[in-house]
């Protein structure tokens, strides 16, 4: 009995000691480990942090040519960097977690790019986390990929290959809480585009907001936050842009799918529709079909208690992303191109 078990825990032994030979031999060889996206409790708010220059060289050799390449401290894995793309800012962000929180004092970043206006890190505390931020002069998709003690960089501009395109504007505290929910429900799916004004507290204006809609090629924008009405409203309240009329699937058409999409996955009342306030100049200036929905109201005790739990929130943000895919669905029925074939065979005889 003793024996079979040692013979098996030997076995089990081998195949772990094969496959993570395997990984580490795959990475070596690739040297094209893909950095993952930050999640919340890595995107820590720096505001209070420092902001230093982060040196930008040109390049000697062919390295830094057409690309950014970023030094690393040895001993850094993929594990350890993550990053985020703040879009409505144009910026792009790297944490990565070293030991020495004076690195990138004494080490630059090698480019040629001209769409890299300045660079900075902020050492985030004393643990070795270290916060590098580019500027940006515009929107750009990235690829990052790591190699020997570096990170290489690529920007590219929007391909414009994206069918269903939504920009989404988190407007204050609550809204922001949605955004990791919003990307998990969407996690895999690259029939939607998603394109977010900021991942922090810090403000969008409306002129940075039109070009990020103009650059993206936006089919949707929509505001996430919470309403602050009389004190008996209860439930998900959603506005719109009732300055534009769009022919066809328009404002109060995208508001009301995401009106009953938030209030039937939150279980919360549906306390309908309302024209913007003219104080929200995003929303009133917004040239496609736009809509700020309202997970619940500050001022009523039921709907304060909800806000304050995640799973409340959470599904919220499913309904949000479901609310897009009926939006989208509504806009490109699957079933339009069957019956335009269809009517096409009909016609040719």
């Amino acid at each position: 009995m003793i024996e079979n078990r040692l013979r098996k825990t030997a076995i089990m032994t081998g195949i772990f000691v094969v496959l993570s030979l395997g990984v580490m031999f795959f990475r070596a060889a690739t040297k094209d480990v893909i950095i993952a996206e930050a999640g919340e409790e890595v995107a820590a708010k720096i505001e209070d942090a420092r902001e230093y220059e982060l040196k930008i060289q040109a390049p000697t050799t062919s390295k830094g040519n057409g690309s950014l390449v970023i030094p690393l401290e040895s001993g850094v894995s993929s594990d350890s960097i993550t990053f985020e793309e703040r879009h409505g800012l144009h910026q792009f962000v790297l944490y990565v977690k070293g030991k020495d929180p004076e690195f990138y004092a004494k080490n630059g970043v090698v480019t040629d790019l001209i769409c890299i206006q300045k660079a900075t890190f902020s050492p985030l505390g004393d643990s070795g986390l270290v916060c590098l931020k580019f500027w940006l002069d515009g929107l750009y998709e990235n690829s990052t990929s790591l190699g020997d003690g570096e990170i290489v960089v690529n920007f590219n501009a929007p391909s414009g290959d994206y069918e269903n395109v939504v920009v989404i504007d988190p407007v204050d505290e609550l809204g922001l809480k949605m955004i990791p929910y919003i990307k998990n429900a969407f996690q895999g799916d690259e029939s939607v585009k998603l394109y977010f004004t900021t991942l922090d507290d810090a403000e969008v204006g409306a002129e940075a907001l039109a070009s990020l809609i103009n650059d993206s090629g936006a089919d949707f924008y929509v505001q996430l936050g919470i309403d602050e009405t009389v004190e008996s409203d209860a439930g998900v309240r959603t506005y719109f842009n009732d300055r534009f009329f769009i022919r066809g699937f328009g404002n109060v058409e995208l508001a009301d799918k995401l009106e009953m999409s938030v209030a039937e996955n939150s279980g919360n009342k549906a306390l309908g529709l309302s024209s913007s306030y003219k104080e929200n100049e995003k929303l009133t200036t917004s040239k496609i079909p736009s809509a700020f929905v309202t997970i619940g109201n500050l001022n009523n005790r039921v709907d304060h208690d909800k806000l304050s739990k995640d799973s409340y929130i959470e599904k919220c943000a499913k309904g949000v992303a479901e609310g897009i895919r009926n939006a989208f669905e509504a806009v490109n029925p699957a079933d339009a191109s069957a019956e335009d074939d269809a009517l096409q065979g009909i016609i040719n005889g």
